[in-house]
């Protein structure tokens, strides 16, 4: 069996074709990586159901039409995904994501109101019409969770829970692993690890290394694995959660109950009483995931579309002052150190070959002209790059794609910056809209990154390209 890529390493070379199709092979059948249907997947989509359900009705029922409910529906299911709402908790309530919920129904009630004012339309009606949507969204809804919680609830008395892998030794571990024994609301069995429980599983020794973590996983058939190390072992810990997120597993560390890290986690869940705090799963397996791809071939077809006047003139200005071949390919370093081609407008002609590869900065440059020196401050440069976002080369944000040789000499000198290569490179990041550009610290670049990488949300890609344009609107307050 092929071993998965461990997310920490680093990339300081392109791998071969036939590396990367077995590191694909590899991410393709990792245990774990096809979740069974369990009850928790049903609740989930039955959630997602009664929401959209509960918002096209009195949408409908304003006479919108068929059409507009379907889309107001839609909407509200897909940003509640990207606000993680359906995801069924180990303590589910039907005040789960209350505020976001409203908030979403709120924003779309008043865009179809707005969209269909009149002159006779007068603001009290417009504000009593969305209020009451509004209000019959959120009775509906709770209505409605109400009883996929209760059936969820149900389902786990009757033995509808997850096999759970209970890595650990000690006290905390044993009696974590008796508590989910016996009070089966939280749906998660044991079935390995500390729980020599009430002659559930037999005891097997702490996990010390990552491998023999997923060996077991894999002989008991679990499918999400809790992590309740003794004190000090954070270190190990890190390790062992790392691999299991990446073998496709839920991952939840349960610390020790009144231990500081307790205190600093917010909105943590519990299991009576023992603190369970849920491993952020991999952005790539994530339900908003896929709207990362389809904001990028939105924006960056208007972005073509509407910046083409302007790469027109740019290019015609550029060829009168240095000739024909305004526009250059160049090699950088992609997503798990693929190579990919990137396009821009060609601000400088190097006098040898490879000089581009090679050099790190050229602002210096005496041969650069006025012109160029401002497309470079403004970016302009980069536009062309839109067509490697379309392509599904790049994506709109992340990481900055470097040259295969700074890529090497970098990675040498700080292994942190490898990992920046865990999602695809980006037009603009989270270390550009923070100052970093040009002949910049390259470890703070990495830093910022690998926190992009680390902490990755839709929302926080919708903030970058905010600020992006803030940064180019007024250069100097990023």
């Amino acid at each position: 069996m092929v071993t998965p890529l461990r997310e920490e390493e680093p990339f300081p070379h392109p791998p071969s074709k036939g590396m990367l199709l077995s590191q694909r092979g590899a991410s393709r059948h990792a245990p774990g990586r096809r979740r069974p249907v369990t009850c928790w997947t049903i609740c989930s989509f039955a959630d997602a159901s009664v929401d959209a359900a509960a918002l096209a009705a009195p949408v409908l029922d304003a006479g919108y039409g068929a059409l507009l409910a379907g889309l107001a529906a839609g909407l509200l299911v897909l940003l509640n995904l990207a606000g993680g709402t359906y995801r069924i908790r180990l303590s589910p309530s039907v005040m789960d994501g209350w505020m976001w919920r409203g908030g979403c129904a709120t924003a779309i009630t008043g865009a179809l109101t707005v969209a269909a004012l009149d002159h006779q339309t007068t603001l009290a009606v417009w504000t009593g019409e969305s209020a009451r949507i509004v209000a019959v969204y959120l009775g509906l809804t709770l209505v409605g969770r109400g009883l996929v919680c209760a059936v969820l609830r149900q389902a786990r008395r009757r033995g509808a829970r997850v096999p759970t892998l209970v890595v650990g030794s000690g006290a905390h571990a044993r009696n974590l692993a008796l508590t989910l024994v016996r009070h089966t609301e939280y749906g998660l069995l044991p079935v390995g690890g500390a729980c020599d429980v009430l002659g559930q599983a037999p005891y097997e020794p702490i996990v010390d290394d990552p491998e023999t973590l997923l060996t077991m996983a894999r002989r008991h058939r679990a499918r999400v694995v809790v992590l309740a190390p003794p004190p000090g072992g954070e270190e190990q810990t890190h390790r062992l959660a790392q691999q299991a997120r990446q073998a496709g597993y839920p991952v939840y560390l349960a610390p020790q109950p009144g231990g500081v890290l307790v205190d600093f986690v917010p909105d943590g869940e519990h299991v009576r009483g023992f603190p369970m705090l849920r491993m952020r799963p991999l952005p790539q397996r994530r339900a908003s995931w896929p709207l990362k791809r389809a904001l990028d071939v939105v924006l960056a077809t208007a972005g073509l579309v509407v910046s083409a006047p302007v790469l027109a003139a740019c290019m015609l200005l550029l060829r009168g002052q240095g000739g024909p071949g305004v526009l250059f390919r160049q090699v950088r370093v992609g997503m798990a150190g693929t190579p990919i081609e990137i396009i821009k407008l060609r601000t400088f002609a190097p006098l040898r070959a490879g000089e581009s590869d090679t050099r790190w900065s050229i602002d210096d440059d005496p041969r650069l002209t006025r012109a160029a020196r401002l497309l470079r401050s403004c970016s302009v440069d980069e536009l062309p790059q839109l067509w490697n976002v379309l392509r599904g080369d790049m994506s709109l944000v992340g990481p900055r794609p470097e040259r295969p040789h700074f890529v090497e000499l970098f990675s040498r000198g700080d292994h942190h910056y490898g990992r920046r290569h865990r999602l695809p490179v980006g037009l603009t990041g989270w270390a550009q809209t923070h100052g970093l550009r040009g002949d910049t610290s390259i470890e703070d670049r990495a830093r910022l990154d690998n926190h992009y990488i680390d902490t990755w949300s839709l929302r926080r890609d919708i903030k970058i390209l905010i600020r992006t344009v803030g940064c180019l609107l007024w250069p100097g307050r990023s």
